[in-house]
């Protein structure tokens, strides 16, 4: 059945018989391949630009169904170009995929066009690679922006998660009683009591006297709701504001409230410095911080806890049991947190990477989300070796100090040689303290050769450190 007459078909005849002379001028003046379409549908013939041609594969499509040349899920859009010229005398603008010759696709958009009633059909495509390819780049530009910012996203809610362990002050409460059970030691700070005779105090006697019937009511809020409920109220004796958040101890046997207190924090307030803040305490502090969740498996934990367990990164202790390095004590602590909140400070045994144990002092807290049953840990060395630390710090701090009150006597390159030779040296005690008898580790965190330490340790001024029991 031939195509009902149109005027533009009709108007066009005259050029039915030059359509590949027409192919030709398309290409050298705009597009990148033309194709000359007989009535059937059949390619007859192919051309391309003679300086850059498309395709060399496409020589092999005359003779071929011109929808033969396209991709199964391309095929439709050549049938209704087609149609679409046969009865308008031309088709609109369509993208399809050419199968090149190496497996790869070719992306085309063609536009086509009737040459009289009866004559060919002149098909004339823009070569789209170049557009694809910056779409694709586009794609992947907002797939790592979007990367990026979920690895941001996820590094400060890991710095919020750890600064909270180390810093938040926490106690558990009696609620019948309405008195303390036990306190951290950030809790004993801010109520100004010792750890140790914490248990048994009235609560509400810490904070002032208008600010009592609101704790005592935050006690029976928590007590009767399954989600933290919170309040601001004063410390007795000080002007000092503090958020209190209650939360029921679901597994506690006596009715218990997990209590934090909360007083304005200039790291958490300025949005500005807060990542870098939080980073710098989190990974700055020599005390190792860990989040388990509720099997004792490994969810966050901080750069001193990682050398602590002499891990190669962050990723080995990522999913890792804490039982490997607190064997039978790990559980244990746990389960007390579940049921009374927090475990009291207590000297554990730290088994390394390098097998040397290293006696730490152990602290816990449940965290915010007491139902989902996560808990942080903080550990921090104990030891002769922590005194030399200590020791160290301070005999760097006074050489420091005599060497600024050289100021005006001798010239400031030569001061900065010294305050340089004298940091070095700290530098590798530091780290030969922390890994006593493993001079490999020692290199490693120092990010230097075994024999880059070695020399180090030879050169004149060095002195060794004592030995370790």
């Amino acid at each position: 059945m031939s195509p009902p007459p149109n005027r533009l078909s009709n108007d066009l005849d005259a050029l039915s018989g030059c359509a590949a002379g027409l192919a030709r001028a398309f290409v050298s003046l705009s597009s990148d391949i033309a194709l000359v379409i007989d009535e059937h549908g059949i390619v007859t013939d192919v051309v391309q630009n003679e300086q850059a041609p498309m395709d060399a594969s496409a020589q092999a499509w005359i003779g071929r169904p011109w929808s033969q040349t396209v991709t199964g899920d391309t095929r439709g859009k050549i049938e209704s170009l087609l149609a679409d010229a046969c009865t308008a005398g031309l088709g609109r603008r369509r993208e399809v995929n050419h199968q090149g010759a190496q497996g790869h696709e070719l992306p085309v958009a063609y536009t086509a066009l009737r040459l009289g009633e009866k004559g060919p059909v002149l098909a004339v495509g823009r070569d789209l690679r170049s557009l694809a390819a910056i779409q694709q780049r586009f794609l992947d530009t907002q797939q790592a922006l979007e990367r990026s910012y979920w690895r941001a996203r996820h590094g400060e809610m890991r710095c919020r998660l750890l600064y909270q362990v180390a810093t938040d002050a926490v106690a558990s409460v009696d609620v019948r009683r309405e008195s303390l059970v036990a306190v951290n030691a950030a809790a004993a700070r801010l109520l100004q009591v010792e750890g140790a005779s914490a248990q048994g105090r009235l609560l509400a006697a810490h904070f002032d006297a208008r600010s009592r019937p609101a704790v005592v009511a935050l006690l029976a809020r928590a007590c009767a709701s399954p989600e933290a409920v919170a309040t601001q109220v004063r410390l007795a004796g000080t002007h000092l504001s503090i958020s209190l958040t209650a939360t029921r101890l679901p597994e506690a046997r006596q009715p218990t409230v997990l209590l934090r207190l909360r007083q304005a924090d200039p790291v958490l307030d300025d949005p500005l410095a807060l990542g870098s803040a939080l980073a710098r305490h989190v990974d700055g502090t020599p005390e190792g911080i860990v989040v388990v969740d509720r099997l004792a498996l490994v969810r966050e934990a901080n750069l001193a806890f990682v050398q602590l367990v002499q891990a190669p990164d962050l990723e080995a202790v990522i999913g890792q049991p804490l039982e490997r390095w607190l064997p039978g004590t790990a559980m244990a602590n746990l389960r007390s947190l579940h049921s009374h909140g927090l475990a009291p400070t207590q000297r554990v045994v730290l088994v390394r990477g390098d097998e040397q144990d290293l006696a730490v002092d152990l602290a816990g807290a449940l965290l915010d989300d007491v139902a989902g049953g996560d808990a942080g840990f903080t550990l921090r060395p104990s030891g002769p070796h922590v005194l030399t630390a200590d020791a160290r710090a301070a005999e760097l701090l006074r050489a420091i100090h005599a060497l600024a009150a050289e100021l005006g006597g001798s010239p400031l390159p030569d001061l900065l040689r010294e305050a340089q030779a004298l940091a070095q040296q700290h530098f590798v005690h530091t780290a030969l303290d922390r890994h006593p008898g493993d001079a490999p580790a020692a290199a490693r965190l120092l990010g230097i050769t075994i024999d880059e330490l070695a020399q180090l340790r030879r050169q004149p001024g060095f002195t060794a450190p004592p030995p370790t029991r």
